[in-house]
C-alpha cells in the first residue's frame, strides 16, 4: 500500500516540478522562443530532454510489462529504438543544417513541397502528438490509482489537465529544464528499486535458470523468423529503428546551436536511453524469475506496491509522474506550434496574437489526448496507431529530403496518398497480424515517391546537401584512417613503450613499494581457509609478483648499460603494473568473494596506475587484465568462480564499468589539460627561440629599433620562467602563464614574419634544403597543431577540410610548415564564427591548388 509519506512527496515533487519549470520560463515573449527557445542550452540539457522526451511514463509500464510477457523477443524490438536515437546523432543529424531555423517539420516541408504538403504534414504530426500524449495519460490514470485510489478515468483526466497547464503556461524552457531535473530524479530510482529487488533474492541461480529454461529468452526460438511471432516482432524491430522524427523529436534538433551540438546531443542520449531501458528488463527479468504467474496488465503495480519500500515507492511514483510529465509537455509544446504556425496559418486565418493562440492550441490538444487516452487500447496497440498518422505520410519523404532528394509537390503528394492507401488495405481487408501496417504503408509511399518524380519527369532529384557538417565529419573520419594506418605502418615498439610508462625514475621505485605492499596487504587478510584450499596458486603468486616488483625496485642500481635500453625498464613496469597489481589484485578480489578490502586494493592499483600513465593504456590494461585473470581462473582454478555464481559477474561487470567511469570522468580530463598545456609550452617556447634567431638576424639586417625587442623579450621571460618553476605551478596558473605567451606570441607574429621575409629577398639568403613532403599529411597535421593551440574550448567556427589523398612535393618542409601555420593561424583570427573551408587538390600533373576560405 501506499503510505502517507509516499503521498506526501508525490504531491510535494509535483509542486516542485511546477515552480522551477514554470519559474523558469519566465519572460517568453515571442513564439519562435516559445518553441524552439534561445538556443543557449548546453550539450548534456539537450541530451538530457531528449532522453526525457522519449523516456515517458508509457515506456516504464510497457517495457516491464511487455519483457514480462515476451521476453527476448521484445527485448531486441526494443533496442530498435536505441538504435533509432543514435542513428539520428551519427546520420540524420548532420545532415540537417539548413533545417535549423525551422520551428518544425511542417515548415520545413512546406518551404520545399508547397502549402498542401505543409498542411498535410501540420495534421499528421498534431495528431500522433495527441496520440502520443494519450498513451502518458493512461499512465498516469495508473499513477493517481495507486496513490489515492481514484479509478483510473480520473486519473488520466487530471494528469491531462495537470500537463497540459503546465507546458501551455511554460513553453520550452520550462520543458526542457523540468527534463533535466525529472531525468536525473528518474535515473536514480530506477537502479535503486532494481538493487533493491535484487537484494531480495536469496539464490540468484533462478535468475539463470529463467533465461536458461524460459522458451521466451531461447534465442533460437526468439529468432526463428519461420514463426509468426518471431516475424511480427522483427517488423517491430524495423518500425522502432526508423526515426519517425516526431514533432518533439524535431525540436530537440531545432534547440541546438549547430548540427554538430545536436550530434553529440542525440548520440550521448542513445547512451542514456539504453542504460534505461536495461535497467527496465533487468528488473522485469527479476521479477518474472522470483513471480512467473502475475497477470501481464499488473506486473507494473505489483513492482511499486509490493517489492519497493517506503520512501522508494514515494519517489518512483513522483519520478513516473515527471516522466510522464516531460514527455507529455514537449509533445503539446510542438503539436501547438505546428497547429497555429503551420496549419491555421496556411490555411488563412488570421492570428494577431500568437503566442496567445498556440496556448490555447496547447490547451485543445491536451482535451483530444484524454479522449484517445480513454478509448480502451492498450499501450503498445495505441503507440503503433499513433504512428499510422505520421511515419506512412511524413517520414519517408522528409528522410529522403535528409539525404538530398527533392522532388515536386505532386510527387510528394503521390507519395503520402499510396501510404494512406496502404495502410487502409493493410489494416482493414488484408488483417495480416504479425505484419503492423505501418512499414509496407512507409515502402508504399517511398516506392511511389521515386516512380513517380521520375516517371512523371519532375524537377530536382539527387542534390548536394546545403549543411557542410556532414562533409566536416566525413573528411574527420578519413583523416582519423589515414592518421591511424600511418601509425600503423610506422609502429615502434619502443616508443610506443616510452610513450605508456613514467618519466620519472621515482615514480618506478614507488610502484615496486606499492606492489608489496599491496601484496602483502592481501595476503595479510585474505582467509587462511582459502590458503589451504589453494596452495599451489599461493606458491605461484608470491614468488613471481615479488621477483618482478624486485627487479623495479633495483632499476637505479641497474647498469648503465641497462638503463640506456630504456625499453627493459619500460617493460618491467607494464609488466609490474599489469600482473602485480591488476592481476593479481583482482585474482585476490575474486578469493575473498569481493571482500571491501580486496576491492579497495584493487581500486587504489588501478587508480595509481591511470595517474602514471595515459588513460587510455590504464584503460586497456584494466579491462584486459581483470578479463585475462577471470578466464584464467575459470580454466584452471575453476572452483574460485563456483564460490559466488551469478553474483561473481555481475560484479565484475560492476567493477569494469566503475573503473572505466572513473578513469574515463575524472582522470582522463585532467590528463588531457595538462597534455595540451605542456605541449603548448613546448610548442611556444620552441617557436621562440627560433623566432628569436630569425629576428636577430633581420633585425640586424633592416636596422629595426632596439623597441621592437621589448616584446619579444617579454614573452622569452615569461617562457623561461614557466620552464624553470613548471612543477612548483599549479594548473591555473599553468593555464595562464600560457595564456600570456600564446597572446604575446600571436603579436609578434606577423612582423616577425614581414621583416624575416622581406630581409632574406633582399639579401637573397635563401637555404632551400628540398625533400619529398606529404602535402595531405603536413597540411592535416598543421590544422590539429594550430587549432589546439590557437581555437578557444567555446568555438564558433567550424571547419570545412577536403584535402585529396597522397599529394606529394618537393619543397623546404620548415618554409611549408611557417606559411601553412601563418594562413590557418590568420583563419583563425579573422573568423570568430563561421565556416573555413581548407582545400587542397592536383590540376594535371604539374600544379597544386592550396586554398583557405572564409565564409
Amino acid at each position: 500500500m501506499v503510505s502517507q509519506i509516499d503521498i506526501a512527496i508525490f504531491i510535494g515533487f509535483i509542486a516542485l516540478t511546477m515552480i522551477i519549470g514554470l519559474s523558469s520560463s519566465y519572460g517568453i515573449k515571442s513564439m519562435r522562443e516559445y518553441a524552439i527557445g534561445d538556443k543557449k542550452f548546453s550539450t548534456a540539457t539537450i541530451a538530457a530532454t531528449i532522453v526525457a522526451t522519449w523516456a515517458g511514463g508509457r515506456d516504464f509500464v510497457l517495457i516491464i510489462s511487455e519483457t514480462y510477457n515476451n521476453g527476448l523477443y521484445f527485448i531486441f524490438s526494443q533496442l530498435g529504438g536505441v538504435l533509432a536515437i543514435l542513428l539520428v546523432g551519427i546520420i540524420f543529424a548532420p545532415r540537417m543544417g539548413e533545417f535549423l531555423n525551422n520551428l518544425s517539420i511542417p515548415e520545413a516541408m512546406g518551404s520545399l513541397y508547397g502549402t498542401k504538403v505543409r498542411i498535410i504534414s501540420a495534421i499528421s504530426g498534431f495528431v500522433l502528438s495527441a496520440g502520443i500524449l494519450a498513451g502518458q495519460l493512461k499512465v498516469s490514470g495508473l499513477i493517481f490509482e495507486y496513490c489515492f485510489g481514484y479509478p483510473e478515468i480520473y486519473g488520466v483526466i487530471m494528469g491531462g489537465i495537470l500537463v497540459t497547464l503546465y507546458s501551455a503556461l511554460g513553453g520550452l524552457k520550462s520543458v526542457t529544464f523540468t527534463d533535466v531535473m525529472q531525468l536525473l530524479t528518474f535515473g536514480t530510482m530506477l537502479p535503486t528499486l532494481a538493487f533493491y529487488i535484487f537484494d531480495k533474492i536469496k539464490d540468484a541461480n533462478i535468475i539463470i535458470n529463467t533465461l536458461s529454461t524460459n522458451k521466451l529468452f531461447d534465442y533460437t526460438e526468439v529468432f526463428n523468423f519461420t514463426q509468426p511471432k518471431s516475424i511480427y516482432f522483427l517488423f517491430l524491430f524495423f518500425w522502432a529503428i526508423v526515426p519517425g522524427f516526431s514533432p518533439a523529436s524535431f525540436q530537440r534538433i531545432a534547440m541546438a546551436k549547430n548540427v554538430e551540438q545536436s550530434r553529440k546531443s542525440f548520440i550521448i542520449a542513445a547512451l542514456m536511453w539504453l542504460f534505461i531501458v536495461l535497467t527496465l528488463v533487468f528488473i522485469s527479468v527479476l521479477i518474472l524469475a522470483t513471480n512467473p504467474n502475475l497477470d501481464t496488465k499488473n506486473v507494473a503495480k505489483y513492482i511499486l506496491l509490493e517489492q519497493s519500500y517506503t520512501g522508494l515507492r514515494g519517489f518512483i511514483l513522483a519520478g513516473l509522474m515527471a516522466m510522464v510529465m516531460s514527455t507529455a509537455d514537449s509533445y503539446i509544446n510542438s503539436a501547438s506550434v505546428i497547429f497555429i504556425h503551420d496549419l491555421c496559418k496556411p490555411l488563412g486565418f488570421k492570428i494577431q496574437k500568437e503566442l496567445m493562440a498556440t496556448r490555447i492550441a496547447a490547451m485543445v490538444l491536451g482535451a483530444i489526448a484524454i479522449g484517445f487516452a480513454l478509448s480502451g487500447s492498450s499501450l503498445l496497440q495505441l503507440a503503433l496507431f499513433t504512428s499510422m498518422f505520421s511515419m506512412p505520410v511524413v517520414t519517408v519523404p522528409f528522410i529522403m529530403t535528409i539525404f538530398g532528394f527533392r522532388s515536386s509537390g505532386r510527387s510528394v503528394l503521390i507519395g503520402m496518398g499510396a501510404g494512406v492507401i496502404t495502410l487502409i488495405i493493410w489494416e482493414k481487408f488484408l488483417h495480416i497480424k504479425h505484419i503492423p501496417g505501418v512499414i509496407p504503408a512507409m515502402a508504399s509511399n517511398l516506392i511511389f515517391l521515386l516512380f513517380s518524380h521520375y516517371f512523371l519527369k519532375q524537377k530536382g532529384g539527387w542534390i548536394k546537401v546545403k549543411s557542410l557538417t556532414h562533409l566536416i565529419n566525413t573528411k574527420e573520419r578519413q583523416n582519423i584512417i589515414t592518421l591511424f594506418t600511418q601509425y600503423i605502418k610506422e609502429f615502434n615498439f619502443s616508443k610506443f613503450m616510452e610513450k605508456n610508462s613514467p618519466n620519472n625514475e621515482l615514480m618506478y621505485v614507488y610502484t615496486a613499494v606499492f606492489c608489496f605492499i599491496s601484496l602483502y596487504g592481501n595476503i595479510a587478510t585474505i582467509d587462511h581457509d582459502t590458503k589451504l584450499r589453494f596452495p599451489q596458486l599461493f606458491q605461484f603468486i608470491t614468488p613471481s609478483v615479488l621477483f618482478s616488483a624486485t627487479a623495479l625496485l633495483s632499476y637505479p642500481l641497474w647498469s648503465d648499460s641497462w638503463k640506456a635500453r630504456e625499453v627493459i625498464a619500460h617493460m618491467v613496469w607494464n609488466i609490474v603494473a599489469f600482473y602485480g597489481l591488476i592481476c593479481i589484485g583482482f585474482l585476490f578480489t575474486m578469493l575473498s568473494g569481493f571482500n571491501p578490502l580486496q576491492v579497495m586494493l584493487l581500486t587504489l592499483s588501478i587508480i595509481i596506475v591511470a595517474m602514471l600513465v595515459k588513460w587510455q593504456w590504464a584503460l586497456s590494461i584494466t579491462i584486459s587484465g581483470i578479463l585475462f585473470t577471470f578466464f584464467s581462473t575459470r580454466y584452471y582454478f575453476p572452483t574460485v568462480l563456483s564460490l559466488s555464481g551469478l553474483s561473481i559477474k555481475l560484479q565484475i561487470i560492476y567493477l569494469l564499468v566503475l573503473t572505466s567511469g572513473l578513469l574515463v570522468m575524472f582522470i582522463k580530463p585532467k590528463q588531457e589539460q595538462e597534455t595540451l598545456l605542456t605541449s603548448r609550452v613546448n610548442y611556444l617556447r620552441r617557436k621562440i627561440l627560433a623566432k628569436e634567431e630569425d629576428m636577430m638576424r633581420a633585425l640586424s639586417l633592416s636596422k629595426v629599433e632596439n623597441n621592437n625587442h621589448k616584446p619579444l623579450n617579454n614573452v622569452i621571460f615569461i617562457s623561461q620562467m614557466l620552464f624553470d618553476f613548471y612543477d612548483n605551478l599549479n594548473g591555473s596558473e599553468k593555464q595562464e602563464a600560457a595564456r600570456i605567451i600564446l597572446k604575446s606570441f600571436m603579436r609578434l607574429e606577423n612582423f616577425e614574419s614581414n621583416i624575416a621575409n622581406l630581409s632574406k629577398l633582399a639579401t637573397l639568403d635563401f637555404d632551400l634544403n628540398q625533400e619529398e613532403i606529404d602535402l595531405t599529411t603536413l597540411i592535416n597535421t598543421r590544422l590539429r597543431v594550430c587549432r589546439n593551440l590557437y581555437e578557444e574550448d567555446d568555438s564558433k567556427r567550424e571547419f570545412v577540410v577536403n584535402i585529396k589523398e597522397n599529394i606529394k612535393i618537393n619543397g623546404n618542409k620548415s618554409y611549408l610548415e611557417q606559411m601553412i601555420d601563418n594562413l590557418i593561424i590568420n583563419a583563425i583570427i579573422n573568423c570568430p564564427k563561421g565556416i573555413i573551408n581548407i582545400n587542397l587538390e592536383r590540376f594535371g600533373s604539374n600544379s597544386l591548388s592550396f586554398c583557405i576560405k572564409i565564409s
